[in-house]
């Protein structure tokens, strides 16, 4: 355990160099911020934002679901690794129920940020994972974003491409 929380650790640390190496003077990069210090107590625990990173020269956001998967040297421990993620209330479902939150209440996000309720901004619904994972890049209704952190840098630089096509894949959503 102490070793998974240490290479989680790693994992934060490499996403915000990447956003860093990318976006100089942001205002806010925060790690492990609760749900409630955005949108006040609510009657479901929404977790924490991984990472919470915002530039107002681009006026992006991106709200990041880290999560560290051990190498798993066989296929029963890439099975455990995809019941992990995508049972019910598994990691997947507690992100996806953060980021439908910040569409629902985008002002509080704003609030937050410290960016005038009129103003748009563009954010990016992130679940990063250490290790690649044999899915598709985005869920089916395009809110979620799976890059790995091998490919991360391509994500923000705009030049990570599809199986299939050469359109970039990079959603943002307007808020």
């Amino acid at each position: 355990d102490r070793k998974n929380t240490e290479l989680s650790n790693v994992l934060l640390q490499r996403i915000r160099e990447t956003l860093l190496a990318s976006y100089t003077n942001p205002t806010v990069n925060l790690v492990d911020v609760r749900y409630d210090r955005i949108f006040g107590e609510k009657e479901i625990d929404y977790g924490d934002y991984d990472v919470v990173f915002y530039t107002p020269k681009t006026k992006e956001v991106f709200l990041i679901e880290a999560k560290f998967f051990s190498d798993s040297l066989n296929s029963s421990g890439v099975i455990s690794d995809y019941e992990k993620m995508f049972k019910e209330k598994g990691y997947y479902d507690h992100c996806r129920a953060r980021y439908d939150l910040v569409l629902r209440e985008k002002e509080k996000l704003k609030e937050f940020l410290n960016i005038p309720i009129d103003e748009k901004i563009t954010a990016h619904f992130l679940f990063v994972s250490s290790k690649p994972l044999e899915i598709e890049f985005q869920d089916e209704d395009g809110v979620v974003t799976f890059p790995c952190l091998s490919i991360f840098d391509k994500y923000i630089e705009g030049k990570l491409l599809p199986e299939t096509g050469d359109e970039p894949v990079r959603p943002v959503h307007l808020i």
